[in-house]
C-alpha cells in the first residue's frame, strides 16, 4: 500500500476544485489524477484491499469542492463506505473527515 503525505507531497491547503476556482493551483483534479488515478478503474473496486493511504498531517484546510472533486468522483464506481475502505485517511481531523464523508454522501447517487 502506498502512503502519500498530502501536505508534503502536494500542498497544505486543499481548496481549489479546478483551475477556475481560487488561484487555480493545487486543484482537486490535479490531486486525483496524480495520486488516485489507479482507482479510476472499475475492476479495482471489486476487491476489498486498501489501495492508498493519505496522511493528512499538516493539512490546514480542505474545502467541500476539493473533497467533492477528488473523492466523490469515485462514487461512479462504489458507495461511500467502499471508497473509504480503499482510501485510508490517517492523521485527519474530525472536521476534515466529516467534509470528505459529506461530499461522498452527497455525490453518491442512491439507486
Amino acid at each position: 500500500m502506498k502512503t502519500i503525505k498530502v501536505a508534503e507531497d502536494f500542498h497544505h491547503r486543499l481548496a481549489n476544485r479546478d483551475k477556475s476556482q481560487g488561484d487555480g493551483t493545487y486543484t482537486a483534479i490535479e490531486f486525483r489524477e496524480r495520486y488516485l488515478s489507479q482507482l479510476d478503474n472499475e475492476e479495482i473496486w471489486k476487491t476489498d484491499s486498501v489501495e492508498i493511504s493519505l496522511d493528512f498531517t499538516g493539512i490546514k484546510k480542505i474545502g467541500p469542492s476539493f473533497a467533492n472533486e477528488a473523492f466523490a468522483y469515485f462514487t461512479k464506481y462504489a458507495k461511500p463506505k467502499k471508497i473509504l475502505s480503499k482510501i485510508s485517511l490517517i492523521n485527519i481531523s474530525k472536521i476534515q473527515k466529516l467534509i470528505i464523508e459529506e461530499e461522498l454522501d452527497d455525490g453518491y447517487r442512491k439507486l
